[in-house]
C-alpha cells in the first residue's frame, strides 16, 4: 500500500499553477490583479492551514474543493469571463490545493524536507508553461491544462476509492508532539524571515532574467526545480541548518555579486539559493506550536513567500 500521494500531487502541482497563471494573464496581469493573486493564493494559506490542522479529516474534501475551483475558473476564462470572480476563484482554489497537498505530504512523511521539496519544485514548471502558453496559443493552452488536470484528479479520486492510499493522516498518531520541546517563537520568526528572504532574492533574480531571453529563463527554471527537489534530501544527510546556511550564502551572492551576464555562475547560484526550500519547511514543521501541524507549517511558509514578493 502506498503511503502517500506524493507522485500524483507533484504531477498535479504544475498543472494547478499553470491554470492559475493562465487565468491571471487572460484577464490582464495588471498590478492590482497580481497583488490580489499573491494575497489570495499565498497569504490565505496560513489561516486555512490552522483550520485544517484542527479538523484534519476535512483535508481530502479541501483538496477536491480547491482543484474544483481552479477547474471552474479555467472554464470561465475559456468562456471569456476574465473578471475578478474568475481570478478570486482560481486564487482561492490554488491556495486550498497547495495547503491540503502540502499538509498531506508533511504529515505523511513526518515533516521530512525531501518529499515536500520535491512537491514544491514542480510549481516553477507550471508557471513557465502557463506564461509561455498564454503568450503563443492561449485558447489551446487553457483547454490542454484543463483536460490534463481533470484527468489527474479523477485518477487521485480512483486511488482513494480503492483505498490504496489515505489522504487524511492523523498527525496526533504519527507525530509524537508531546515528546517535542516547544521552541521559542524567536526561532519560528527566524525561519519565517528566511522564507521572506528566499522569496525576495528569487524574484529579484527572476526579474533580471526576463530581460535576458527565453533560454536563460528556461535554464533558471530547471536550476530552481533541481535545487528545491534535492535540498531536502541533501539536508537529511548533512543537516538542515548547514544546507540552509549554504543556500542563504548562495542567494546573497546571487543578488549582490553575480548577474546573468555570467550565465554558468548565475544558474549555479540560483540552484544553491533554492536548496533551503525543503529544509526550512521541515524546520517549520518541527517548530510550530504543538497544536499545529503540516497545514500551519505550510501556511507560514507561504505567508513568507507573499511578504517577500511585496
Amino acid at each position: 500500500m502506498s503511503r502517500s500521494l506524493l507522485p500524483e500531487l507533484t504531477f498535479i502541482h504544475p498543472l494547478v499553477d499553470a491554470c492559475s497563471i493562465s487565468v491571471l494573464i487572460g484577464g490582464g496581469a495588471s498590478l492590482e490583479r497580481v497583488i490580489a493573486y499573491n494575497a489570495m493564493a499565498f497569504a490565505l494559506q496560513l489561516p486555512l492551514g490552522i483550520v485544517l490542522d484542527r479538523w484534519s479529516r476535512w483535508t481530502p474534501v479541501a483538496f477536491f474543493a480547491g482543484v474544483g475551483m481552479v477547474l471552474g475558473a479555467v472554464l470561465c476564462s475559456m468562456a471569456g469571463l476574465h473578471g475578478w470572480f474568475s481570478l478570486a476563484a482560481v486564487c482561492v482554489g490554488n491556495a486550498i490545493f497547495h495547503l491540503s497537498a502540502g499538509k498531506h505530504i508533511l504529515d505523511s512523511f513526518h515533516g521530512r524536507g525531501g518529499p515536500i521539496g520535491v512537491f514544491i519544485s514542480t510549481g516553477a514548471l507550471g508557471l513557465l508553461a502557463g506564461r509561455m502558453g498564454m503568450e503563443h496559443f492561449a485558447s489551446a493552452c487553457l483547454l490542454f491544462f484543463f483536460v490534463l488536470l481533470a484527468l489527474s484528479v479523477i485518477f487521485v479520486a480512483a486511488r482513494l476509492v480503492r483505498r490504496s492510499v489515505a489522504f487524511c493522516v492523523n498527525a496526533s498518531l504519527t507525530i509524537c508532539r508531546d515528546c517535542r520541546a516547544f521552541v521559542p517563537s524567536v526561532l519560528l520568526a527566524l525561519l519565517f524571515l528566511l522564507v521572506v528572504w528566499r522569496s525576495w532574492s528569487w524574484l529579484s533574480a527572476w526579474r533580471v532574467t526576463i530581460e535576458e531571453g527565453a533560454m536563460l529563463i528556461i535554464l533558471g527554471t530547471v536550476a530552481a526545480l533541481c535545487g528545491k527537489a534535492s535540498g531536502g534530501y541533501v539536508a537529511e544527510r548533512i543537516g538542515r541548518w548547514l544546507v540552509t546556511a549554504v543556500s542563504v550564502c548562495g542567494s546573497l551572492a546571487l543578488v549582490f555579486l553575480c548577474s546573468p551576464t555570467s550565465p554558468i555562475a548565475w544558474v549555479a547560484l540560483l540552484f544553491v539559493s533554492q536548496l533551503a526550500t525543503g529544509p526550512v519547511l521541515s524546520l517549520l514543521y518541527d517548530n510550530v506550536p504543538r497544536s499545529g501541524g503540516g497545514g500551519s507549517a505550510f501556511g507560514i511558509n507561504c505567508l513568507g513567500l507573499f511578504v517577500g514578493s511585496l
